[in-house]
């Protein structure tokens, strides 16, 4: 009987229904046995992705998990010659950044047209195209140090994954340079890497890199790329603030030491020209097919995509440091996968350079939307800290795989970031409650993240005509009204997720209860617009209206597990639910007038909240006589507290 249920497990792999736990529970701290039943199908479900994990961690990859077109779904192609450049903070940096404005802009579906929204919203948002200074990073022994890509088993092959990424860097400044023209420039600097011949210093202090049988220009390149601190200086513009660079250039902070072993003569030249972006690729990928790296080549793509979003949180790239020997697979030909990513990179540029977008996604896999506001915390506390909280660094590998099997879509950027040392940071932001949230990450990359990515289903009101649940409240509350009574709600809440319970229609305001009766609404992602230099809007579509098929997470079902490993249980806290909670409830608070007469908002985890943070602002309750205009008008009130208090 055992052995069947465990094969059952194996082959159906579902997150639990934990909104079935609450019942009719409208309260927001619940009892200890619900917390327990909801503890527990937590756990059987994050232990079962957990061990499949480590067994796609031990097989290799499949060809898709390592590429990354599959992430392209409506993401715009890059415009850096905009004609709203701004420099502004950007980040948890003190280093300003230059960053383009956009829009995006959000259609209601015709058949779902009531009269009483508008038909279209729009929401601005900055891309960022220039920092002030280059992101550091160092070569460690980490995440990825070994390599047994496609192969499976034992079998460990040559790892040049960091020093791909460090090429796709120089690949992606130079193509900003050449996107942008006008004052941009790229040049090499005074810091190199030394050149080696057969008579090699002690290969435990030095790192030789063969690069094969190349030109002048090219090793003088190779140079560039594996020197210490700067190499390269990618200069995409100059202002009275300051020089800004492209967001992907790089500083090498550790002392590890490279020697460049290739075949040909050095040019006399002391000064040759730096390479262009086509032709950087073009010694990228000969080196990759020097050292037959298939795998290894789009992973480092994503690892350099990562660099921008290093930067936003303030952190040091940590890559794998290179290891010259083991198993080669057959040489095979550059293929047109290969191709595709030096012509997509527009597109991968501008996710990249939308560190929100990014991290967003990534800390999506964790949210799942039948997990209430209120159980956050026996969700999420299995996985983070019984599974992954133990682990040292160099063992996160697994966390890509839990990234796979969520978000087979994102699968190469997961293991890119790992790859790179953001792990660290994606569970940081995932363990409180509170992870980041981006409004455009789901349809740019087509991997949910929150209950306001998905509309519902059935009729608003349930139970009778008296109740409406509250994340239908919610959604109703940030759809733009005709009248503009709601307007200090457009920019949604800052947690994914849902709020638990059901509210009173009574109770409810009339830009909700005017729609009681309508069919379910839901505003879709229409199109990016990009401001350009002669005043122009450019409409941007994205790379494909159509979702890329990808592999799904029902795939990972008939995989049958040799071994299971235990996970030791650990006490949990509510302090993830009662952030949660207290982000989503005060959002609906703090864009109204006043505090709702809900008995929920009685309750200590929000009464305790809300008091702390009124406070902030003189006490008392919002009165329109008292607030300024701009409290009571707008939507930067809301967003300037939430600043505060994320």
């Amino acid at each position: 009987m055992h052995d069947t249920l465990r094969e059952k497990c194996d082959r159906q792999i579902r997150p639990p229904q934990l909104s079935l736990i609450l019942r009719d529970n409208n309260v927001l701290q619940l009892e200890e046995q619900q917390l327990q039943d909801a503890l527990e199908q937590s756990r059987e479900y994050w232990y079962q992705i957990a061990n499949l994990a480590f067994h796609l961690r031990e097989a290799g990859f499949s060809s898709e998990f390592t590429n990354p077109r599959l992430a392209l779904h409506r993401i715009p192609k890059l415009q850096v010659r905009s004609g709203r450049l701004h420099v502004r903070p950007y980040g948890m940096t003190p280093i300003r950044s230059l960053c383009c404005e956009a829009s995006s802009i959000w259609t209601l579906s015709t058949d779902q047209d009531c009269g009483k929204l508008k038909k279209q919203m729009s929401h601005l948002t900055f891309v960022q195209v220039g920092i002030a200074a280059a992101t550091s990073f160092s070569f460690i022994e980490d995440a990825f140090s070994s390599w047994n890509g496609m192969s499976g088993g034992n079998v460990i092959g040559p790892n040049y994954l960091g020093i791909l990424a460090l090429g796709w860097c120089y690949v992606l400044c130079a193509q900003l340079v050449k996107m942008r023209g006008e004052d941009s420039s790229m040049q090499y600097t005074q810091c190199q890497a030394g050149y080696s011949d057969e008579s090699l210093p002690d290969p435990s202090q030095v790192h030789v890199i063969d690069v094969g049988e190349v030109d002048e220009s090219v090793a003088r390149w190779w140079s560039a790329i594996l020197a210490p601190n700067e190499g390269w200086k990618a200069t995409v513009k100059q202002t009275p603030q300051g020089e800004f660079l492209a967001p992907w250039s790089v500083s090498r902070a550790c002392e590890t030491h490279f020697s460049i072993k290739y075949q040909g003569t050095l040019s006399p030249d002391p000064d040759p020209k730096p390479l262009s972006s086509e032709r950087a690729f073009k010694a990228l990928v000969e080196f990759a097919r020097l050292h037959e790296l298939q795998s290894q080549f789009p992973i480092a793509l994503t690892m350099a995509l990562t660099i921008p979003t290093h930067k936003y949180y303030r952190l040091s790239a940590k890559l794998p440091l290179p290891r010259a020997t083991g198993f080669k697979s057959i040489t095979t030909p550059v293929n047109a996968e290969w191709m595709n990513l030096k012509e997509d990179l527009p597109y991968y540029m501008t996710l990249s350079c939308s560190p929100e977008v990014m991290m967003s996604t990534f800390c999506g896999a964790f949210w799942e939307q039948d997990v209430p506001c209120n159980l956050v915390s026996p969700w999420l506390h299995p996985i983070i800290n019984e599974v992954l909280g133990d682990l040292p660094e160099n063992e996160l590998e697994v966390l890509a795989f839990i990234g796979t099997i969520r978000q087979p879509r994102f699968s190469a950027f997961w293991i890119g970031a790992i790859a790179s040392g953001l792990g660290p940071e994606i569970l940081h932001r995932v363990r409180g409650g509170h992870p980041p949230l981006d409004r455009v990450a789901f349809p740019w990359t087509g991997c949910p993240q929150s209950f306001m990515d998905v509309a519902g289903s059935g009729p608003y009101t349930c139970k009778d005509p008296d109740y409406i649940l509250r994340e239908d409240v919610w959604r109703l509350t940030n759809y733009p009204s005709t009248d503009g009574d709601n307007e200090s709600y457009q920019h949604g809440p800052r947690v994914p997720w849902a709020p638990c319970g059901a509210s009173l229609t009574r109770d409810c305001a009339l830009y909700v209860t005017a729609h009681l009766d309508c069919p379910r609404h839901e505003y879709e992602y229409d199109h990016w617009v990009w401001y350009l230099p002669d005043g122009t809007l450019m409409q941007d579509r994205g790379f494909s209206e159509q979702v890329t098929p990808a592999v799904s997470e029902s795939r990972f079902d008939n995989i049958q597990l040799k071994t299971r490993r235990e996970f030791k249980r650990t006490q949990f806290d509510q302090e993830a639910s009662r952030e949660a909670s207290g982000q989503v409830f005060l959002w609906y608070f703090f864009g109204g007038e006043g505090l709702p007469s809900e008995s929920i908002y009685q309750e200590e985890w929000l009464k305790e909240v809300w008091e702390n943070n009124m406070s902030e602002f003189g006490g008392g309750e919002f009165d329109d006589g008292e607030v300024p205009e701009p409290v009571v008008k707008s939507g930067e009130f809301v967003d300037s507290w939430l600043d505060t208090v994320s």
